[in-house]
């Protein structure tokens, strides 16, 4: 039961950065150059998600729920594939 209410709240958050994204079309666009512009970086994760909350309309807090981790990987992994492809 935990963790089904867990993976709701993960899903949640989620499901409200995604809102976000899409009500502010801008907002993908500099998510990608803030992980672009520090991926190669020792800590590129920790940066990534400062960066995102101090440049951008979106906030992740500095303790970081499963949701916030969950997104940093995927947009540092779409930036690495991105890359990959060229």
């Amino acid at each position: 039961m935990a963790s089904e209410l867990n993976q709701q709240r993960i899903i949640d958050e989620f499901l409200r950065c995604f809102r976000k994204m899409l009500m502010e079309p801008e907002l993908s666009g500099e998510l990608v150059r803030i992980a672009k512009e520090h991926i190669n970086e020792p800590n590129a994760y920790q940066v990534i998600a400062e960066a995102v909350s101090s440049q951008t309309t979106l906030k992740i807090p500095e303790e970081h729920s499963d949701a916030d981790r969950l997104f940093i990987k995927l947009l540092m992994d779409t930036v690495k594939s991105d890359s990959n492809l060229y």
